[in-house]
């Protein structure tokens, strides 16, 4: 009987123990992460840094993919051959627009910072924040068709032709641009000494 009557009064102080220090710890875990965190010239340095790092990895990366299309100008390659390259690349975009978004929440934080740079002057209204670009592309990867069950050679040589234009002379030419603009920023606007260029172009 002691014993229960112990190993009651245990868990009951434990209770209060963990309940205690629940409400003595959660409204200042609460008020800490309801703080707004300003836009300064620390931070926008390291999130554009940060991003640039993200963007060069996923330039890079879509670019391999796309450069295995050039098999399409080979002319031992075979429709099977080619219909699977395709499908590889169709799988290897799977995550990407999650990168992109995450990479554009990132963007738009920064976005409050004085003259912190725009998107592309390509519309009447004038040019949308980087952000807004860089939903854009993902949404434009996220809905690109890849037709990789074509059957004949020359519609699949087409196909490919196609996905190249789609992918690196649209997105990745986009996301080359815009990050060298954000890194021009951290140099004019921040006064940051960034000794490297991001991108290398390459030819496809």
């Amino acid at each position: 009987m002691n014993n229960r009557k112990l190993g009651l009064f245990a868990i009951v102080a434990l209770m209060l123990c963990v309940s205690a220090s629940t409400f003595a710890v959660t409204p200042e875990f609460a008020a800490l992460h309801r703080d707004k965190v300003l836009p300064t010239h620390d931070i926008v340095l390291k999130k554009t840094l940060f991003v640039c790092g993200q963007i060069n990895g996923l330039y890079h990366g879509i670019n391999d993919m796309v450069g295995a299309l050039q098999l399409a100008k080979n002319n031992n390659i075979t429709a099977e051959m080619l219909s699977a390259q395709l499908l590889a690349v169709k799988i290897g975009l799977i995550e990407k627009p999650a990168l992109l978004r995450h990479i554009a929440k990132e963007i738009k934080f920064c976005e409050a910072y004085p003259d912190f740079p725009l998107g592309f002057d390509d519309s009447p209204e004038g040019p949308e924040k980087i952000s807004i670009e860089f939903y854009k592309m993902a949404d434009h990867i996220e809905n690109l068709p890849i037709n990789y069950k074509l059957k004949e050679l020359p519609a699949l040589r087409k196909e490919a032709q196609r996905v190249v234009f789609e992918l690196f002379w649209t997105d990745s030419e986009k996301m080359r641009t815009l990050s060298s603009d954000m890194l021009n920023f951290l140099r004019r606007v921040l006064k940051e000494d960034i000794p490297f260029d991001i991108f290398g172009k390459l030819n496809h």
